[in-house]
């Protein structure tokens, strides 16, 4: 794979998508790429190079659960165990299920946990604090019954991983994962206790119809850390991916074959359908099985980071980019890699066709309503002879409708690629009772007196 080619095409694509700077490793399994292009900040000279780190969102989890699968490796927890049994503060739990909850759902996504639970201070930095504060939360499913893609869940394991080292989060990351691997990644300036020299990558926003990037704030809580604190290069995610191909050095000793399968085996509880084909403990699972690969996708305000690589073959992408536009760069990619003979796996959510034009679209009657996840609800309502699905945080999406309760919903405020959805019906009375987005499960509210 010529780098040269790699560049110009990674260049030519963020220029497409108004994306400032970026960086791509390819992987093929016999040979590496790294390539970087653009600025670190819109209207400033500092470049992006292959050391630049990017904000990698919801990949943090990945790390994270790696951490705890080490742990559970050594007989330090069981993931079977209910992680209560792990942290006092949840043994008088407000929902009695929640004693049933153990690490295994909480890498999966399955513990019916909300999905993003904060506290009323974002700079309190207490994960302990932080558990205390979910233990008094309601759960949005029993255990088990399903997949709902959930922060809380990895904040939770942060806590876990604390209790059994006597370490903060990012203490036991950086001894028992992140130097045995050779890697310095930045870790978040809430709890790092050393400063980084390596330059960061600020976040931007595209928005449609008004043109370049704009520069944006990427503002996390300090308890969400190990859900999506750290910041890393493309290539330090190749050292990652090598370590789950087996292919590092230290691959042996850090995670044993057992354990990396482990984390390869999708659950079959875990309906991801909308983020990937399958969920694993603490990785996505992508294509089918004469095609699977792992990894892992996150977003932040103004960024997005992919990373995708295939155990059999060692192969590994990882995409880092400063713009919400970097989800369409990704497919953009993703096709030009295939163009080039590497086939990567991505989530094809296989959606049926929307309405062609001038044909009816589905009657949206039976989906309008609130769905609320916790504190976050989900309006969908009828806008200007189609369908908006908004939130209190901001989003405001113009939703498409296919057959079979499938939707798709695109940003209007950000130039990013649309989420796929659906609406789930109670298989007693056919009624619609679930919204399902972005991996995110939401229950339908009772209309207003």
């Amino acid at each position: 794979m010529d780098t040269r080619v790699v560049a110009d095409r990674l260049r030519a694509l963020a220029e497409k998508n108004a994306v400032p700077g970026a960086q791509l490793v390819v992987h093929t399994g016999t040979e590496t790429v790294s390539v970087a292009t653009g600025v670190t900040h819109a209207g400033r000279p500092e470049p992006v190079d292959t050391s630049t780190a990017f904000a990698l969102g919801s990949v943090t989890k990945a790390f994270t659960a790696t951490l705890l699968v080490q742990l559970a490796s050594d007989g330090d927890v069981d993931l079977d165990e209910p992680v209560a049994e792990l942290l006092p503060e949840l043994r008088r739990a407000a929902d009695a299920s929640l004693a049933e909850v153990t690490a295994r759902h909480l890498l999966t996504h399955t513990g019916g946990l909300i999905a993003d639970h904060e506290l009323d201070d974002p700079a309190e930095r207490s994960l302990l604090r932080y558990t205390t504060s979910v233990a008094a939360l309601p759960l949005l499913d029993r255990p088990g019954r399903g997949f709902s893609y959930a922060n809380t869940g990895y904040n939770v394991l942060g806590r876990v991983v604390e209790e059994v080292t006597g370490l903060k989060w990012h203490e036991a990351l950086r001894d028992f994962l992140l130097r045995p691997l050779g890697l310095d990644p930045v870790l978040p300036h809430t709890t790092a206790t050393e400063p980084s020299g390596r330059a960061l990558a600020h976040g931007h926003a595209v928005r449609p119809g008004a043109p370049g990037a704009h520069p944006v704030d990427q503002l996390l809580p300090a308890t969400w850390a190990p859900a999506s604190g750290l910041s890393a290069s493309a290539e330090d995610l190749l050292v990652f991916a090598r370590l789950h191909t087996g292919r590092h050095s230290e691959a042996d000793t850090l995670l044993d074959d057992e354990h990396r399968a482990l984390m390869h085996t999708p659950d079959p509880a875990a309906d991801s359908f909308g983020m990937a084909d399958g969920w694993a403990p603490g990785l996505g699972c992508y294509g089918g099985p004469d095609n699977r690969w792992l990894g892992h996708d996150g977003t932040v305000d103004g960024g997005t980071c992919n990373l995708r690589f295939h155990p059999g073959t060692g192969a590994a992408v990882a995409l880092t980019t400063n713009a919400t536009t970097g989800s369409s760069l990704w497919l953009d990619v993703v096709e030009e890699l295939r163009s080039l003979g590497l086939n990567v796996a991505d989530h094809d959510p296989g959606l049926p066709p929307g309405p062609a034009t001038g044909a009816t679209a589905p009657d949206p009657a039976p989906v309008l309503g609130d769905y609320a996840n916790g504190d976050t609800v989900f309006s969908v309502r009828r806008h200007e002879g189609g369908v908006r699905l908004s939130d209190r945080t901001g989003l405001v999406a113009d939703v498409t409708l296919h057959d079979g309760l499938y939707f798709t919903a695109r940003r209007v405020d950000a130039g990013q690629a649309p989420y796929a959805g659906r609406f789930l019906p109670d298989g007693v009375t056919g009624e619609v009772t679930l919204l399902r987005l972005a991996g995110r499960s939401a229950r339908r509210l009772p209309p207003a007196a």
